[in-house]
């Protein structure tokens, strides 16, 4: 007979993964807000992961200036994002219950650079937003979140 397991699934880092393609998008907007009621729900950090489009490699450690400004951009849209939580979890102040960290990598795949982020850091719940932009990739989600669903640890919420 197997014994039935009543302890409750935790968890105790959750990432948000945004792209420079989908940042201020509605579904992105959702996914925010999904994985920050789950972190404050769980009492977990939010890991705000933005992913811009370009290899690291090549750019190495002198990046163009295109790349300068995307992460320029990313970190202007993290200001805007962590203000919006900060306020709506009642507090305008870093002092919130809310634990946010923001991170930026580079990448040519997306959906790559994603999983292997969140095994890296030993995520345990991705929330991303879908943007179905190739139809013959996928009907219902975008590339990049079905790519992620499939090859993710760890469970995977999508927000749309």
């Amino acid at each position: 007979m197997h014994k039935v397991s009543t302890e409750r699934k935790t968890f105790s880092k959750i990432l948000v993964a945004i792209d420079e393609l989908n940042k201020s998008t509605a579904s992105t907007d959702k996914a925010v807000d999904y994985a920050a009621n789950i972190a404050s729900d769980y009492d977990a950090q939010l890991i705000i992961l933005h992913v811009i489009r370009a290899d690291a490699r090549v750019h190495g450690i002198d990046p163009p200036s295109h790349i300068i400004e995307m992460k320029k951009q990313a970190e202007a849209s993290f200001v805007k994002i962590t203000e919006k939580l900060y306020e709506d979890s009642g507090s305008n102040n870093k002092e919130s219950t809310l634990k946010i960290k923001t991170d930026i990598i580079a990448s040519v795949k997306i959906a790559d650079a994603i999983v292997s982020y969140a095994k890296d850091k030993h995520i345990d719940l991705i929330v991303t937003g879908t943007r179905a932009r190739n139809k013959f990739k996928s009907v219902l989600l975008g590339s990049v979140a079905s790519d992620v669903v499939t090859y993710a640890h760890c469970p995977v919420l999508i927000a749309k």
